[in-house]
């Protein structure tokens, strides 16, 4: 089954965004890696909105504890002595390192299709089985920590000018995120194996790459 679901997320989604093609490649102006971090800044502001979701809907208590720690990590883990404050506000000093002041960001209203992606995953996450709403995070947190350090070298490289302290949001998901796609392929062996369920999960996670 996870085997079949990578397949699927190579085939369907093997290709960086454009947009990241260009990150990676050093080919991004800095007026353009600005209107990137003012977009991408809308999902993680709201990023409890599927969380919580998650949470809600997940009947597992030890899951339940896997999920609450995510949450904490992006609400801001130094509410209990950790390092990182939300990720929220390490992506907004990510753009202030960029040049964006942050009442700009903090008010900056998104692309229409940047708004509507991020209602489309809401709902997907509020009509699938708990844990197919958990098991669409295999798009991301499942390469998460090569993506962002890929994303964090080439910001290193290219974009000399950034300020290594603007860079700890990507460092933060480096350090969390292998633990998070551990645990969402856990729920997938565990909780995904009938049929339908099976099917299920294959159709939602081809519409997250979709998103």
């Amino acid at each position: 089954m996870i085997a079949d679901l990578q397949h699927t997320l190579r085939t369907r989604y093997g290709r960086p965004h454009p947009v990241r093609q260009l990150l990676l490649s050093g080919r991004l102006t800095k007026e353009q890696l600005q209107w990137w971090a003012r977009n991408q800044f809308h999902e993680f502001r709201n990023i409890h909105r599927f969380f919580g979701v998650r949470y809600q809907k997940c009947p597992v208590p030890e899951m339940r504890r896997a999920l609450l720690e995510n949450m904490v990590e992006e609400e801001g883990e130094d509410l209990f002595g950790g390092k990182y404050p939300s990720h929220a506000e390490l992506w907004v000093r990510f753009a202030e390192g960029l040049g964006i002041a942050r009442a700009d960001i903090l008010n900056y209203q998104p692309l229409p299709g940047v708004r509507a992606g991020l209602e489309m995953y809401v709902q997907l996450v509020q009509q699938s089985h708990w844990a197919v709403a958990i098991g669409t995070g295999l798009v991301f947190e499942g390469e998460g920590p090569k993506r962002m350090r890929e994303e964090r070298e080439a910001l290193e490289k290219h974009y000399s000018c950034i300020p290594s302290s603007a860079l700890e949001f990507f460092r933060a998901h480096e350090y969390h995120d292998e633990g998070h796609g551990n645990t969402v392929i856990d729920v997938i062996k565990k909780y995904c194996m009938e049929e339908h369920l099976q099917g299920e999960m294959r159709e939602a996670v081809k519409s997250r790459t979709d998103i």
